[in-house]
């Protein structure tokens, strides 16, 4: 089972390197300039944890660190699935299988304590993973840069905060409701 994480890893550390290499070309300067780096740097989290999950050394870990690449690897992959979405869901689903697998070697009879940590600490992962994909798409979607000149303006819907609308003129942000 240790092989799909790393197998997860892998395919979530190759679409963050290819998701960098592609934005980075494209060269055009956007307004809401944390997003990028957020969700790159939360894919390589994901993609770590994932690893971390392989080594004999985290065995009690194990369960926390694939429960927060699954859930994680899987709500991106959702949320991304026109773009970079269908290989994160793959990532994703190794992970979760990988997860399974854990739980049902953990602590001998089905219903020992041990199984019951396990999977408390694979809810704990998920949740964490949740929360924390969820709190920095809002908070990178209200960082907003305007251009020292010129006119510049959009909206959308906030994952967390409900819709917004913005607008730039000359360097002068103003956010409405």
């Amino acid at each position: 089972m240790r092989r799909l994480g790393v197998a997860a890893a892998l395919i979530a550390g190759t679409v963050d390197v290819l998701y960098l290499g592609y934005v980075g070309s494209q060269g055009a300067s956007d307004p809401q300039f944390l997003r990028v780096p957020f969700v790159a740097i939360f894919i390589a989290v994901m993609a770590v944890c994932a690893a971390l999950s392989a080594r004999k050394s985290a065995a009690r870990g194990r369960s926390l660190l694939l429960g927060a690449a699954a859930a994680g690897l899987l709500l991106l992959g959702f949320f991304g699935i026109f773009s970079i979405g269908l290989p994160l869901l793959v990532a994703g689903a190794f992970a979760l299988v990988s997860l399974i697998g854990t739980l049902n070697l953990e602590g001998g009879p089905p219903a020992g304590p041990g199984k019951a940590a396990a999977a408390g600490m694979a809810a704990a992962g998920a949740v964490t993973a949740v929360v924390v994909l969820l709190a920095g798409f809002s908070l990178a979607e209200r960082a907003i840069r305007c251009p020292a000149r010129g006119v510049e303006s959009g909206g959308g819907i906030g994952v967390l905060g409900g819709s917004y609308e913005y607008s730039c003129n000359n360097g002068t942000l103003t956010i409405s409701r």
